[in-house]
């Protein structure tokens, strides 16, 4: 049951990655602004890490080697990068 649940997260993830760039593919055929379209698919990505993050965490239940805590920690810490950038990225001046 684990297994699955874990897939369906996954799929979950990809989606959810999928959806905003589309969405901000969308936004700048329609003459959205590049940075709009940027920080829509840096939303996207954050979104989608906090699925893959769930997703790591529920292989943590099968954890049994270093390298699969390492990967879990890998994951952890470029979603927590991916973060700080993007926050300190909007509160940089439009033409900045």
């Amino acid at each position: 049951m684990l297994p699955l649940l874990r897939l369906l997260v996954e799929l979950v993830t990809n989606l959810v990655l999928f959806g905003y760039v589309a969405f901000a593919l969308l936004v700048l055929v329609r003459g959205g602004g590049l940075r709009r379209v940027r920080l829509l698919v840096a939303d996207g990505i954050l979104f989608a890490l906090n699925f893959k993050v769930i997703a790591t965490l529920l292989r943590t239940m099968e954890l049994t080697t270093w390298n699969q805590i390492g990967l879990f920690a890998a994951v952890f810490v470029l979603r927590t990068v991916l973060k700080r950038v993007v926050t300190w990225e909007r509160r940089e001046p439009a033409g900045g």
